[in-house]
């Protein structure tokens, strides 16, 4: 019985593809070719179809089930070079093998894929990083903005409840909202749920309690004002109201500027600048350019404010040559590392825009000079003898990578997607953009070099929605990253290793070309392992090396 039941799909399939109406009449498709992101799917889950086909040709592409039925129709057309891509997701319901068909008449390419039973998206929307703020507190509205919430597939959108009341209309696929008609000096509680595609949505979304900006106190002509006086301090610490910001600084060293409404909620909140006596561990290779200082709002020194602040160090330009160029770096303690801000340069001071509060420093990266042999020297303890030390040394004497304070650079650990787009977008000098580009990078310490990496046409997500910036990047995925970054001319040679056969369709010529262009090389035995995790030597090498 089953195999007459597989002979009548079969028999159903080749109708399908040879009767199918021809999407134009001028389009022949030949050696047409198809790849699927992924084989195992559940019900409701997003799957990319890509391929090649004839140059600019429409290219269609139907999913059937069983049944033979086809649940799925799309089409797209083909670039300049022939490639297609196909974004589309597997209905509710389907269940079973499932073929995914590309192409029409005699000309297509097919790919099976299974959809395992009982098991359609019934998981809500989590909220690992919760967090809601409101700023632009007026009488009669203000803004809320949050962190993005996480999925097992993709949040799709965000309700807001004022209350128990819902006050959006239509899910928001922002993480932002302006909320009006509001009265004054009034408390507001609001909470934010996200849901999915499959309609789950989460109970547990953040919440806040804000209270609206008083009316205007005095009569007559002339009456007062609902917004306070700015605050200005120098003795590095003062009560900041956020509806009117303020100017705090510690004498001529260090000082930070907060624009109305960076602070969030309504109440005043104690801003302190403190200049550390212990200091956590500079990395090797880097040189202080002055004192270390915590900045701290309310009591937290990692404060995240609703618009950016700016921050001002001093620093000691008799502490380093004078063609060394000072920058301001943040310390990431949960990375164990400090990252450079750059900055703008004023006399004996560097100012910088942040958006949250943590230790911050001026400091210049020393480059020490070349040995006999023309090689740099190690500046770490763990990579004197590595087979990537001058690599490593390269980038960190530009500024775009950075070591643990232990002195260490841990060349072997792999490496995130988030952290090679950051490193990549500073050797080529892109300027960090602002704005969210992908729901998953929001408030994401690396969405700046994410979203320049993203508007340059270098980096892609997964979908329109998901970058997976803590996911380590594989070596085909840094390969397409550089190649699209030097806009490499495409070749018709293909990478000869001895597991070619793993490299995915849509990385193949990018290997191809870096291969080439000795940007990238394979392994003694002859393996590129293009799925594997790359390591921080193996990235920095593949971009010091196109530096060249």
């Amino acid at each position: 019985m089953k195999l007459r039941i597989a002979a009548y799909f079969q028999i159903v399939l080749m109708l399908l593809t040879v009767c199918m109406p021809s999407v134009s009449a001028a389009a022949t498709l030949t050696d047409i070719s198809l790849s699927l992101s992924k084989i195992n799917v559940s019900a409701g889950e997003n799957v990319a179809a890509s391929g090649t086909a004839e140059k600019n040709s429409w290219v269609p592409l139907k999913v059937v089930d069983e049944l033979g039925s086809i649940i799925v129709y799309d089409q797209t057309k083909s670039d300049a070079s022939g490639n297609y891509s196909i974004n589309f997701k597997v209905p509710s319901g389907a269940s079973g093998l499932l073929t995914v068909v590309a192409g029409e008449g005699s000309s297509v390419a097919n790919r099976t894929m299974t959809v395992a039973a009982g098991q359609s998206d019934t998981t809500p929307p989590t909220w690992t990083n919760a967090g809601l703020n409101s700023g632009n507190i007026s009488q009669t509205g203000l803004t809320l903005t949050w962190n993005a919430a996480q999925d097992n597939l993709a949040v799709t959108g965000y309700k807001v409840y004022q209350g128990s009341t819902l006050i959006t209309a239509e899910p928001l696929t922002g993480t932002s909202y302006n909320v009006t008609g509001l009265s004054a000096g009034t408390d507001y509680t609001f909470k934010v749920e996200a849901g999915d595609a499959a309609g789950n949505w989460s109970t547990d979304g953040p919440s806040i309690t804000v209270t609206t900006a008083a009316k205007s106190s005095g009569g007559g002509g002339g009456g007062g004002s609902a917004t306070s006086q700015a605050v200005k301090s120098t003795t590095g610490s003062a009560a900041v109201t956020p509806n009117a910001g303020g100017n705090i600084s510690l004498g001529s060293d260090a000082a930070v500027n907060i624009p109305a409404y960076a602070l969030t909620g309504s109440k005043a909140l104690e801003v302190k600048i403190q200049k550390l006596t212990v200091t956590p561990a500079i990395p090797a290779g880097f040189r202080l350019a002055g004192s270390i200082y915590e900045f701290s709002v309310g009591g937290e020194s990692s404060y995240s404010f609703a618009k950016k602040v700016t921050v001002t160090l001093s620093f000691d330009a008799g502490s380093f040559d004078s063609e060394k160029t000072p920058a301001i770096y943040r310390c990431d303690e949960t990375k164990g590392e400090w990252i450079n801000l750059g900055g703008t340069i004023s006399g004996n001071t560097i100012s910088v825009q942040v958006d949250h509060f943590t230790k911050y420093a001026v400091m210049t990266a020393e480059k020490e000079e070349a040995q006999t042999t023309g090689e740099l020297p190690a500046a770490f303890k763990d990579i004197a003898n590595h087979w990537a030390h001058n690599s490593i040394n390269k980038l960190v004497d530009m500024g775009c990578i950075s070591g643990y304070p232990d002195g260490t650079f841990k060349p072997d650990n792999k490496i995130t997607r988030a952290e090679f787009a950051a490193v990549l977008v500073k050797a080529l000098k892109l300027a960090p953009q602002s704005g969210k580009t992908f729901a998953d990078t929001a408030g994401h310490w690396a969405k700046d070099y994410i979203a320049a990496a993203a508007a340059n046409g270098i980096a892609g997500g997964y979908d329109a929605g998901r970058f997976g910036p803590d996911d380590l990047i594989t070596r085909e995925q840094m390969a397409v990253m550089i190649v699209k970054a030097l806009k490499l001319n495409m070749t018709t040679e293909k990478a000869n290793f001895a597991d070619s056969e793993n490299i995915s369709q849509w990385a193949g010529e990018a290997i191809a070309i870096a291969v080439s262009n000795g940007i990238m090389k394979g392994y003694p035995d002859n393996t590129i392992l293009p799925r594997g995790n790359a390591t921080r030597a193996e990235a920095v090498t593949v971009i010091a090396n196109f530096l060249k």
